[in-house]
């Protein structure tokens, strides 16, 4: 018989290798492809601060007024000494001076500004120094800006928890898809920016808006990751 002859095993191995290289050949050409998010949070207390705010003065005589914000000024180093902060840790800017009238309608007379800023190394006394700066006539206090030495350090730490969770999440998805193989195509980081606000008074340092926790007074650096793989 003819059919005892034809070479069945032969082709149906080559059958077979066919249908592996077509099912091998869709796998790897049609790969799952998800984005999950991660989220990295790391602490650190805060170890230092920065303050800006202003000094007005106003007077008949635009020199008069000069002299009287340049004597606020050497008030206001001199009491911040009692908090730590030296000269070396305060900037001024120039004295401006512009008649009254245009700042306020109908005002009269001449006002002189100064614009300031301070670095203080401690902040367990950021209220007391608020509320001593608006006692010595400075108006607009913004809000401190609280900071780390080494504050890339804890980004970077943020950044390799948010990705670790991001793998962790992957892989639940892999497991559940019977995938064994997963690449990873694209991280994008959302960008969170910075807010200053300022204080409405003495004594008003909200932490809320700084990512500070106020029972703890940790400084919070987060990071949220989306990351694509592509798995097979």
């Amino acid at each position: 018989m003819e059919s005892a002859f034809f070479p069945w095993k032969k082709y149906s191995l080559y059958a077979l290798g066919i249908f592996l290289l077509i099912f091998v050949y869709s796998w790897v050409n049609s790969p799952l492809v998800i984005t999950v998010t991660g989220v990295g949070e790391v602490s650190a207390p805060a170890e230092n601060a920065v303050l800006t705010f202003s000094l007005i003065a106003s007077k008949d005589n635009p020199n008069d007024a000069v002299t009287e914000v340049k004597a606020n000024v050497a008030r206001v180093k001199e009491s911040l000494k009692t908090f730590g902060v030296g000269d070396s840790d305060v900037y001024e800017s120039q004295v401006t001076v512009v008649p009254a009238g245009a700042v306020v309608a109908g005002a009269t007379g001449f006002q002189a500004t100064v614009s300031m800023g301070l670095k203080v190394n401690s902040v367990t006394s950021l209220d007391s120094l608020t509320a001593s700066l608006y006692g010595l006539g400075a108006t607009v206090v913004s809000q401190p800006q609280l900071s780390v030495k080494d504050s890339q350090k804890l980004e970077d730490e943020a950044y390799q928890l948010a990705l670790k969770d991001a793998k962790s999440k992957a892989t639940t998805v892999a497991f559940k898809n019977w995938k064994l193989i997963k690449k990873i195509v694209l991280i994008q980081e959302s960008q969170t920016p910075t807010t200053t606000t300022v204080t409405k008074q003495a004594n008003d340092v909200d932490s809320a808006e700084l990512n500070v926790d106020p029972n703890t007074g940790l400084i919070k650096f987060s990071k949220v990751l989306a990351v694509s793989y592509k798995m097979w």
